[in-house]
This record gives C-alpha cells, sequence and structure tokens, in this order.
C-alpha cells in the first residue's frame, strides 16, 4: 500500500463539518435557553440559521479558490527553486 493512499483519519472537510455543527448546536442551546420571549428567540434563530446558510453556500466556492491560489503559490515556488 503506497502513502498516496493511505487514509490516516478523517479528512479536513469531516474536521470542517464537525466544528460547524458544533458551533451550531452549542448556538442553539444558547438561545434557546436565553431568558428572551418566544417570538424575539426565533427572529434571532432565523436570522442565525440564514447566516449559516449564507457562510455554507460561500464555503465550496472558498475552498476552490483557496486550493487554486495554494496550487499557484506552490508552483512559483518549486519554479524560483530551479531558477535559482
Amino acid at each position: 500500500m503506497s502513502a498516496e493512499n493511505s487514509n490516516s483519519g478523517p479528512g479536513l472537510g469531516h474536521l470542517l463539518i464537525a466544528m460547524l455543527g458544533g458551533a451550531a448546536a452549542g448556538a442553539a442551546v444558547v438561545y434557546l435557553t436565553a431568558p428572551r420571549s418566544g417570538a424575539e428567540s426565533r427572529r434571532r434563530i432565523t436570522a442565525i440559521a440564514d447566516d449559516a446558510r449564507d457562510t455554507a453556500v460561500r464555503i465550496p466556492v472558498a475552498l476552490v479558490k483557496a486550493t487554486e491560489a495554494a496550487r499557484d503559490a506552490f508552483n512559483e515556488t518549486l519554479r524560483e527553486g530551479t531558477d535559482s
């Protein structure tokens, strides 16, 4: 089995999903147990859910851009190393 095929554990995507899920669960507990009226709590939860949805939509695009930037930086550094 080569090093390329070995799986040493959960990847960055799994970690990111776990962190976002934990943050969402913690936020839900805080907002549900805070001393507010039901209407105010629902309004705040809706706002948080909308923000989370907007962020979740942007994550794949941001990951693609970050991957491209990292690849470009690596290739540039590799070219600079061969030029010296």
